[in-house]
């Protein structure tokens, strides 16, 4: 009986390519405009926020501004999650692109007619948060659809890289928009960096009438699902490791 070696097993195994998602039609274009959204995102902040600041001076308002980001995330991620288990991931990701670009509008009218209330920020703030629920979930759902199983870490590792570029290039360009546009035009031309997200997910062809095999939903445990995965994860030195470097980040600053 002819035994395999380690080097016939090595030779058998497909070849890791690096950027390998890249090389998928389909996440090119996701890639590029999930970086996008998210500039358009961090520039909707840099604006957003400064105006905020100079006209309210209100340490509480800029508080909320931080807590509205990251409690719907906290307190709806594991349900949107299952939403994204049973109906089209691209769907729920348009509605939260169109809620983006609604806040965007919205401070835009505001800045304009020189009508901006505490109260208005505090809604346009809540509301924004909301929208990052409706892509943050979805959208990793959305990414074994288009690359599938062999080249999705790839395509996580990637997707992560989007996120961050956006991040990055958001308050540069955030910046530029109000040194040269203002905040009124600058923030209402932000609003038009949603669209190519939106165009693309309308027709992609991905999500659940493209799938010949899809599996059930599972049913949703609320935080104990999040006591689950913290205990699954405990073992990983890496994904603790990283956890708690920005934990300590947080708490430092």
């Amino acid at each position: 009986r002819h035994e395999l070696t380690a080097a016939d097993t090595e030779s058998h195994q497909p070849a890791q390519r690096s950027f390998a998602a890249l090389r998928d039609p389909g996440f090119r274009p996701y890639f590029l405009y999930s970086a996008l959204a998210m500039m358009a995102g961090s520039v909707e902040h840099v604006i957003s926020y400064w105006v905020v600041f100079q006209k309210f001076q209100s340490p509480a308002l800029g508080g909320y501004a931080v807590l509205s980001h990251w409690l719907p995330m906290l307190f709806f991620g594991v349900f949107m999650g299952a939403l994204a288990d049973r109906y089209d991931s691209r769907r729920l990701i348009q509605i939260g692109m169109l809620l983006f670009m609604a806040c965007s509008l919205a401070w835009g009218i505001l800045f304009y007619t020189d009508t901006l209330e505490a109260w208005h920020s505090a809604i346009i703030l809540t509301v924004h948060g909301i929208a990052s629920v409706f892509w943050g979930p979805p959208g990793q759902v959305l990414l074994h659809d288009i690359v599938g199983p062999q080249q999705l870490p790839s395509a996580i590792r990637l997707n992560a890289t989007s996120r961050y570029l956006g991040l990055v290039a958001g308050p540069a360009v955030g910046a530029a928009f109000l040194l040269a546009l203002g905040p009124t035009y600058g923030i209402l031309l932000n609003a038009v960096i949603y669209l190519p997200l939106i165009l693309f997910l309308w027709k992609a062809p991905y999500g659940p009438r493209f799938q010949k095999v899809r599996a059930p939903a599972r049913p949703v445990g609320g935080f104990s699902d999040i006591v689950t995965t913290i205990a699954s994860i405990r073992g990983s030195r890496i994904i603790v490791s990283m956890i708690l470097l920005s934990g300590c980040a947080s708490l430092i600053i």
